[in-house]
């Protein structure tokens, strides 16, 4: 499977080594230049890093988004991960795209425009009720 991450912080970086582990092809688009350079040196396999902006479809395009069976935007703005999404799934039309939501009152926004989404407060908050009404 080829897979696109846009930001190469923490939480985009643990799921490029994990998808690697997979044996995936993996590409990660990272606007920070140090940080592109720290990720270039730090996985083995099918790995490219591209230093470049998530929300340019000409940094999509340098990293094979046309080929692409996944693109998850992992950065920690929703609204760059939104505006990351709609292009990876309007203009290049990924099978399947994913967002990290870091404030869950934006989930609703993703969902209406479909795109899936993932909020781990929300998560958290989930698992704290069940417990609750155990």
């Amino acid at each position: 499977m080829y897979i696109v991450i846009m930001g190469g912080g923490k939480v985009g970086a643990y799921l490029a080594s994990v998808m690697l582990s997979s044996e995936n092809e993996v590409a990660l688009i990272e606007q920070s230049a140090e940080n592109a350079d720290l990720l270039s040196v730090a996985y083995e396999g099918q790995f490219l890093v591209i230093n470049g902006d998530g929300c340019d479809s000409r940094f999509q395009e340098d990293a094979g988004i046309r080929r692409a069976d996944v693109f998850v935007s992992a950065t920690g703005q929703d609204d760059t991960n939104l505006v990351g999404c709609e292009i990876a799934q309007r203009v290049f039309n990924v099978p399947r795209v994913i967002a990290r939501v870091n404030n869950p009152k934006n989930l609703r926004i993703f969902r209406e425009v479909g795109i899936e989404c993932v909020s781990s407060t929300t998560l958290i908050a989930n698992l704290i009720e069940e417990e609750a009404l155990l």
